[in-house]
């Protein structure tokens, strides 16, 4: 599991939060460093989002999401502060994509309802820059109105910074993080799966190191969970460039150089009768693929690499992915955390 969190706003200039009763970029600092410590220590993989100065507020945006992205996150959460003109609103709120009422997000609303905060409930947060342009499932807490005398004397009352971060935690926990352990078997036997057909084929045409290639088919369909790995029994991202079998039909979401995102409609990738068939097919494009005819392998430093932090970093390198932090995602947030390398050996 690996979670983002952006404590809001800039701590001075341009970005700068609300100033209220309390000061808001002050504030989603506690919550959110209280909150990462929590995290970390249940062994959840943290991503600091938090940008503290910033020339504008449109660079402060554009930093926060880029670093979300540079990862692979199974969420992100912005913490703020809420204010109002009139300084009367008070209670709790998240908004998520379209006003997706996704279990974490209720969650959290009710938690914090319970501390007594009213409950705004889910609202659609779409044209929220953090929201729209983050990759992961984003989430932005408006955790009270930091203007309000009601909101911050209850929020000060009942623990603040250390009771906010501690239910939005319970929600973590409670939707997420429970729902992740039961789930390790799955993973397990993922992983098995995979291996068992990349370390085959490592010993007899010795392309792509296994463990390399089980972090891409985790990363790339989602322990098996994503639209390709279930309707086209494709565990990697390789589009139809020549392949003269089945074709699957899905929108393509590609990366800017700039870290930005823009999508390619009815892009055709490749389809599979089985996954095994997916593992193969994947080694065997790293093998052939080029760009002028055969004269140049594309991927000729991958092919037969027995390092996987080089293997991985050769594969981005050679572009593989569009997606910055693609090769760290890879050793970092898989083949190190769940010791692929074993099935190197």
């Amino acid at each position: 599991m690996v979670i983002g969190i952006n404590c809001g706003h800039t701590l001075e200039g341009s970005g700068m939060g609300a100033v209220g009763v309390i000061r808001e970029s002050e504030h989603t600092r506690l919550v959110g460093n209280i909150l990462m410590k929590m995290l970390t220590d249940a062994g959840v993989s943290v991503v600091n989002c938090t940008v503290d100065r910033a020339a504008s507020q449109e660079a402060y945006l554009e930093k926060t999401v880029k670093i979300a992205n540079q990862s692979s996150l199974d969420l992100f959460i912005s913490i703020h502060f809420n204010a109002s003109k009139e300084h009367r609103a008070q209670g709790t709120e998240v908004y998520t994509y379209e006003g997706k009422k996704h279990s974490v997000a209720t969650s959290i609303c009710t938690h914090l309802e319970k501390l007594g905060f009213s409950n705004r409930g889910v609202k659609d947060g779409s044209g929220l820059y953090v929201i729209r342009r983050t990759k992961a499932k984003a989430l932005l807490i408006e955790v009270c109105f930091c203007d309000s005398e009601r909101d911050v004397e209850l929020y000060e009352r009942m623990g603040a910074q250390e009771t906010v971060a501690h239910v939005i935690y319970e929600a973590i926990r409670e939707t997420m993080l429970e729902k992740g352990k039961k789930t390790e078997c799955e993973k397990e036997r993922f992983m098995k799966l995979v291996g068992k057909t990349a370390c085959e084929d490592w010993r007899e045409r010795r392309i792509v190191l296994p463990s390399v290639v089980i972090a891409q088919a985790i990363k790339e369909s989602a322990w098996g969970t994503s639209e390709l790995a279930r309707k086209a029994n494709a565990l990697f991202g390789i589009k139809k460039n020549g392949w003269g079998g089945r074709i699957y039909v899905k929108d393509a979401l590609e990366q800017n150089v700039d870290g930005s995102y823009y999508t390619v409609e009815q892009t055709q990738w490749r389809a599979y009768d089985s996954w095994e068939e997916s593992v193969l097919d994947h080694n065997t494009y790293i093998a052939e693929r080029s760009t002028d005819g055969g004269r140049t392998l594309r991927y000729a430093p991958v092919i037969g690499c027995t390092d996987y932090t080089l293997a991985a970093r050769y594969l981005q390198e050679c572009g593989y992915a569009t997606a910055q932090g693609y090769a760290e995602s890879l050793i970092h947030d898989y083949i190190e955390k769940y010791e692929l390398m074993k099935f190197d050996r």
